[in-house]
């Protein structure tokens, strides 16, 4: 999904049956089926319609928040996300209890390939429906155009995917190995930075300088050195390419946040230098992602 997209946008007035008359929840959902049928988007609607049946026998129908009930199905009998909506005035005779004042039927079919834009589109849909005036006013629309009047004015954004080029850092600090150890401590405090990237000559990441590595070097030197009474102990320097982590997990710019955030989370990385074509554009830290995101929700 490479541009924002908003829930007005996905609905077109044949996907909107308002004042939905249907005496079974199957029978709600077969004619929002009809419509996306109609409008050419399903491939193989026995296929679909197996998949209705089967979650009609395990019998927990699914919810959409306290107002909808929702359908929704992973399918390769669509090419595109599909989603149509039916609403009624007065809630549903055969809603279950969960959802006994739901008065719309929510039907998503979604290619197996895009999870992701499905994920986003259906937590739209919740912060629309959820909102009880919305909700209420939606409910009363007696035409799709007035239903979709409604939506506009109350419209959400399905955003795309934040990825490493939205929240990464482009003014990186970096050493090269052959950079004395203090010199790399002083640029981390100067700059706020956990750890630094170790660069060749022609901008190669060979390895990485962490706080952990400096204080791995440098503290038994000062709680351990032997010295006289007020002297300060004598301490040892050394170049970095001696100290650096050289196996170093390196991001690419178009690689999802979501994955970075599991990998973070899993391997317990902190920090990562953003490459291209082997050669390192950004930087991306835990803190980038907290302090950015903040920035995006304000």
């Amino acid at each position: 999904m490479s541009s924002q997209v908003s829930i007005a946008r996905l609905l077109a007035p044949d996907r909107i049956l308002a004042g939905l008359k249907a005496k079974t929840y199957r029978d709600a959902v077969v004619q929002l089926l009809d419509r996306l049928d109609a409008a050419g988007l399903i491939s193989d609607r026995a296929a679909v319609e197996e998949l209705v049946d089967a979650e009609i026998a395990a019998g927990a129908l699914p919810t959409l928040g306290p107002h909808a009930l929702l359908a929704h199905y992973r399918t390769d009998a669509v090419q595109e996300l599909a989603v149509a909506i039916a609403t009624s005035p007065r809630p549903f005779a055969f809603a279950p209890p969960k959802a006994a004042e739901a008065v719309f039927v929510v039907l998503i079919l979604v290619p197996r390939s895009a999870a992701r834009y499905y994920l986003k589109t259906l937590a739209g849909l919740s912060r629309l429906l959820r909102n009880p005036e919305v909700a209420e006013g939606l409910a009363r629309a007696t035409s799709p155009d007035e239903f979709l009047e409604l939506v506009t004015q109350r419209d959400v954004v399905i955003r795309p995917e934040l990825t490493v080029h939205d929240l990464m850092s482009r003014d990186v600090h970096s050493v090269s190995p052959e950079a004395l150890l203090s010199e790399a401590l002083h640029l981390m405090v100067r700059h706020r930075r956990r750890g630094l990237p170790v660069l060749s000559d022609n901008g190669e990441v060979l390895g990485m300088i962490s706080e952990q590595e400096v204080l791995q070097h440098f503290l038994p030197q000062v709680l351990g050195g032997a010295t006289r009474e007020g002297e300060q102990p004598e301490i040892e320097d050394v170049e970095v390419r001696y100290a650096m982590q050289r196996s170093v997990m390196c991001l690419s710019e178009d690689q999802l946040i979501s994955d970075v955030l599991g990998t973070m989370l899993t391997e317990s990385v902190s920090q990562f230098p953003v490459v291209r074509e082997g050669k390192l554009v950004g930087f991306l830290s835990r803190t980038d992602i907290i302090r950015k995101l903040l920035e995006h929700s304000v």
